[in-house]
């Protein structure tokens, strides 16, 4: 219950915030993802492929800020849509 009330205020895990706008029937999904520093950006691999299981393509990627600043910006479309 808790994870479903962080994500419908965008909060929480990625794909639980994607899997809500799937639900609602939304066709743009867009999120701000900061990704570990120390990972490689892995976590950001992983976090988009677990986002596009649930039925969502990545449209765009838009990467601001450095170090702990950083962020990648990612818009998905519902696939289909």
């Amino acid at each position: 219950m808790l994870k479903k009330f962080l994500a419908a205020r965008g909060y929480g895990a990625i794909d639980d915030r994607a899997r809500l706008a799937y639900k609602r029937g939304d066709t743009i999904f867009v999120t701000k993802f900061h990704p570990r520093p120390t990972k490689n950006d892995t976590d950001l691999a992983l976090a988009i492929s677990d986002v596009e299981a649930i039925g969502w393509t990545l449209i765009d990627r838009q990467s601001e800020g450095e170090g702990l600043q950083r962020f990648v910006s990612l818009t998905f479309r519902r696939t289909g849509a």
